[in-house]
């Protein structure tokens, strides 16, 4: 294969950028499907107002379950209200919305990742331009890559981040180590905690065998440093709201460690293995057909401490580790997120059995990876982006049905299937209509609250069924129709609005 040039390579990241962005749209119909994804937008809403969180309007302090039903920081009397989340994600999306269609964030991250990928596979495969085309490659056929790209998840974030701080790692000037520490000091704060430690962790312990005593113990004190001003970070945004935390994770290190990881260490998932499973599949089936074939290729040199072979590995196997350990389930997403992080760990790892693979046999090696390449391009990358398609229309066309109702408040069913719960979503300052409630968590007692308020829309199975979603779902709802039984005939409900 011909050689990467600079040029190329940014000529293909851009290409990459601009159709991602078309794919938000014609693929995601720019819609944030899942809570994750609101809580993005959510977040973005309270930084564009120059805040760390919006009060609560009083009137509403005794919805808020109802209001945003999970993934609120836990401030005292939900006073103020912002996501659990971390904030850099958001943070950095909203101030690319001050510039650009925020459509175009993620875009231009995955753009950022596959240069950071390139440069990172030439300076670990120098003058093996088959092995950089097998890393480039496996990046943009991925349909992991792709479809996380055109949603908010943060996951793109960390991808691109990640790959950013390994090149710079690699060039090894002081400037470029000293911008790894600022890009790993704000990593540790874009969206969970444990992510970005696992992947640079193993590379910044290489520093010991080579006695770059000075250089470790500058990481060393960055991150601890940043881990510590992250899980003091949700003190930090209910103290700067005017409020006092007794319990939970406002109230500093020890209730963030004691609120977010005994918490999950203690709630022990029986289908812990079940879930691990399914997680790896969906891994497989949503990457390039080669990766995983050359992934196991590559462990001679993991073995052997070829390069950089060791570190990457042994990212991947701490990021699955705590994964499977405290938090098997990740929920909705485009193969499995969770490792999203450390996904140009693999693809360096594939380049790793490439050159294992092609010393063996050059020609059998280049010919099954176009083969493999042509069966993902064909068959696995349509097929998986129309069927995420075919999943995330009719949520979209849920949303905007309940978007152009004309009342003040919607009641939207959410008593089954739980996934319904995601079209409850409304800004931090209530300042939508309709607000959105979900239906599960309102007692008659606040029912007879929002009539007396306002005009009412109510949001059934039947609607649910108009919009193509769940369709398999019977119309009859018996627990939604007992709990909004008094709300028959009552002046304040309106009939739906197609």
């Amino acid at each position: 294969m011909r050689p990467l040039k600079r040029s190329a390579v940014f000529g293909i990241a851009t290409s990459l950028v601009f159709l991602l962005w078309l794919g938000t749209y014609a693929v995601m119909d720019n819609y944030a499907l899942t809570r994750d994804e609101h809580m993005v937008l959510f977040d973005g809403y309270i930084f564009s107002k120059g805040r760390l969180s919006l009060p609560l309007p009083p009137q509403w302090s005794n919805f808020v379950s109802s209001l945003v039903p999970v993934f609120l920081l836990d401030t005292p009397r939900h006073a103020a209200v912002v996501s659990a989340y971390g904030p850099g994600n958001a943070a950095m999306r909203a101030a690319f919305a001050w510039l650009l269609d925020p459509a175009l964030y993620n875009p231009l991250l995955a753009g950022l990742g596959l240069v950071a990928l390139i440069d990172i596979s030439k300076r670990v495969f120098p003058g093996q331009t088959n092995a950089w085309w097998v890393c480039g490659l496996g990046y943009v056929l991925s349909t992991q890559v792709l479809a996380n790209a055109m949603t908010t998840y943060a996951m793109t974030s960390h991808l691109a981040l990640n790959l950013a701080w390994l090149a710079l790692f690699l060039r090894g000037r002081n400037w470029q180590i000293a911008l790894t520490m600022i890009i790993g000091f704000w990593s540790i704060g874009l969206h969970q905690i444990i992510f970005h430690p696992l992947f640079a962790a193993p590379f910044i312990m290489t520093l010991l065998p080579q006695r770059k005593w000075r250089m470790f113990a500058a990481y060393a004190a960055v991150y601890s440093a940043g881990l510590l001003f992250w899980t003091a970070y949700p003190s930090l945004v209910i103290w700067a709201a005017g409020l006092h935390a007794d319990s939970g994770t406002g109230t500093g290190v020890g209730g963030f460690f004691h609120e977010r990881v005994m918490s999950l260490i203690a709630r022990r998932n029986p289908d812990t293995l079940v879930f691990t499973f399914y997680n790896l599949a969906r891994f497989i089936c949503w990457n390039a057909i080669f990766l995983i074939p050359l992934v196991i290729f590559a462990w001679p040199a993991v073995r052997e401490k070829n390069g950089i072979a060791l570190p990457l590995a042994a990212g991947v196997a701490l990021t699955l580790a705590a994964m499977v350990f405290l938090l098997p389930y990740q929920g909705h997403g485009y193969g499995y997120r969770y490792l999203h992080p450390v996904l140009g760990n693999l693809l360096l790892l594939a380049g790793y059995g490439y050159l294992a693979w092609s010393a063996r046999d050059k020609a059998v090696a280049d010919g099954s990876i176009a083969v493999m390449s042509l069966a993902t391009v064909l068959l696995a990358v349509p097929f998986l982006l129309a069927t995420t398609h075919s999943f995330v229309s009719p949520q979209a066309s849920l949303d905007r049905l309940m978007a152009r109702q004309k009342a003040d408040f919607v009641i939207v069913d959410t008593e089954h299937p739980y996934s319904a719960i995601d079209q409850v979503r409304n800004l931090p300052d209530m300042s939508n209509r309709p607000l959105r409630f979900a239906s599960d968590r309102l007692s008659q007692d606040q029912l007879r609250q929002l009539c007396d308020r306002g005009t009412i829309n109510i949001i059934r199975r039947s609607d649910f069924h108009r919009t193509g979603f769940v369709r398999d779902l019977p119309t009859a709802s018996p627990q939604f129709e007992k709990r909004t039984a008094w709300l028959a005939n009552q002046p304040c409900v309106l009939a739906t609005t197609p």
